[in-house]
């Protein structure tokens, strides 16, 4: 750990701050009644006469899925929404407490009933058996970047990610959800506001931040400190203009509730696409080769998580109706990328990514092939077998045969798409170590000093391409000994 100065101090009281609001908005609600419901994130649950809810335990509530909620005690939500933007907070009541018994009114069914629901604790287990993943992806996040910045407390990347990373474990209060208590105390309500946008929108603005810092360390646009501080200012002066603008053609408070999410994600990918337009803008005009490995680093893992995203959630969501794999293990896929980036900032010269990316194609390749062919293999035995001996189970001989040919086929397999990855994705170091094979066999046969010169002259040229080449060989000595030898030189060398 590297001694932190004044500015660096201040950037880490600033991130434990932005963190802190997500652990307070937690800590309130273990502390508070719970009526074993919530309205489920991401769902349009704000409507002009209620609120819809959604029960976090099958059973464990009186509750319904899907049940609108239209007043507590006879006091009609559009009032408690009202409530939220008073200047004195909501007094929550003597009867909202741990234990007691409260009256909810709700349509259910398109009828109306009145549902006595008996307070209980915060559900903490439920909500984080729906939610550890990506509970699970910030908290990696935010460790990793602090540790990147008590290395590195002084760099602007180190400064954002923690920032970013902050913003982002903040932010995840989204995934358990507003409860009614919200609304009967504000203090929640303003504290889930304040982190599912606030903090949220720093973490794209961070972003951004890393993303120029990082892909342009000596550009003009760092040189100009205003343009910084107008990505941070974008993000927070669009909240309250979204909200002003939402405010128009609102029915009522809940309805205009329920419209501030409209806009919420329109900055965010906003700042997304400049952020990938920094990275290849910067990768593209960039001759730094350890910048160059550097967004590698990043772009590498990126993608991997991305593909996998796209394979594994979209696709399977688009045309089967569901995702092959949950939420929580969608979490897990982007695992990788905060430690990709802490790679990238602290230890981009302990692996050589481009043979990360070779092997990974080599491999990838190799095992999506052996595998078509070990099951091409059973089923023609298969069916050769039930072919001749009219049996349809299959025969552990086939088994052994198609494990025997994989076996044979791994290594040649192997070399031949390693030669075809080479030649296709690495054409210049192909063509050199080629060249170089070539010309350790003319050493071995070559007996003619002007033709290994000549040989000598070609291979420099074609796997360092220098601009100027010149070769020097030391005279005879005139002691009556054979002391004659060569010296090659190459000066001037660039690429």
């Amino acid at each position: 750990m590297k001694h932190l100065d004044r500015s660096s101090l201040g950037m880490l009281l600033i991130a434990m701050g932005v963190a802190a609001l997500g652990v307070t908005f937690v800590l309130l609600h273990l502390v508070s009644p719970s009526d074993g419901a919530r309205l489920d994130p991401g769902q349009a649950v704000w409507s002009t006469r209620g609120v819809l809810l959604t029960p976090l335990q099958e059973g464990s509530s009186a509750l319904h899925p899907n049940d609108l909620l239209i007043a507590i005690d006879g006091t009609h939500i559009e009032a408690l929404a009202r409530n939220l933007f008073e200047p004195i907070l909501s007094d929550p009541g003597s009867r909202w407490q741990v234990g007691r018994e409260v009256t909810y009114t709700v349509i259910r069914d398109g009828r109306q009933l009145d549902v006595p629901v008996r307070l209980g604790h915060f559900p903490l287990i439920s909500i984080l058996k729906e939610a550890w993943g990506t509970i699970l992806l910030a908290l990696v996040f935010q460790f990793v970047a602090v540790f990147v910045f008590l290395h590195r407390p002084t760099e602007t990347v180190a400064r954002t990610m923690l920032l970013g990373a902050s913003g982002l474990l903040a932010a995840t209060t989204w995934s358990f959800g507003l409860q009614v208590s919200d609304l009967v105390n504000s203090i929640g309500f303003w504290l889930f506001q304040a982190t599912t946008y606030g903090c949220y929108q720093l973490f794209w603005a961070a972003g951004l931040h890393f993303t120029l810092s990082f892909a342009y360390p000596h550009s003009s646009v760092l040189r100009r400190p205003w343009l910084i501080w107008l990505i941070y200012v974008v993000s927070l002066v669009f909240y309250p203009l979204n909200l002003a603008l939402t405010w128009f053609g609102s029915a009522n408070t809940l309805d205009w509730l329920g419209r501030w999410s409209a806009g919420e994600g329109v900055l965010s990918l906003v700042y997304l696409a400049l952020a990938v337009s920094a990275i290849i803008q910067g990768y593209r005009t960039s001759h730094d080769a350890l910048l160059r490995q550097k967004i590698r680093w990043v772009v590498f893992i990126a993608s991997l998580c991305g593909i996998a995203g796209i394979l594994l959630w979209m696709i399977p969501t688009d045309i089967l109706g569901h995702s092959i794999i949950s939420v929580n293990m969608l979490g897990l896929l982007v695992l990788p990328f905060p430690v990709s980036l802490a790679i990238a900032i602290l230890r981009h010269h302990l692996f050589d990514i481009d043979i990360i990316i070779n092997r990974t194609l080599v491999y990838g390749t190799l095992t999506a092939l052996l595998a078509l062919v070990y099951f091409g293999l059973v089923v023609v035995l298969q069916a050769l077998t039930r072919a001749l001996t009219g049996q349809a189970s299959q025969s552990p001989l086939i088994v052994v045969v198609s494990t025997l040919a994989i076996a044979a086929l791994f290594q040649p397999l192997r070399r031949h798409i390693q030669r075809i990855i080479d030649r296709r994705f690495y054409r210049s170091k192909y063509d050199a170590a080629l060249t170089l094979a070539a010309f350790s066999a003319t050493l071995r046969s070559e007996v003619d000093l002007d033709q290994l010169k000549q040989h000598l002259l070609t291979v420099v040229q074609e796997t360092m391409q220098p601009t100027h080449l010149s070769l020097w060989i030391r005279p005879v000595e005139h002691d009556g000994k054979n002391n004659s030898s060569a010296s090659p030189g190459a000066s001037d060398q660039e690429e």
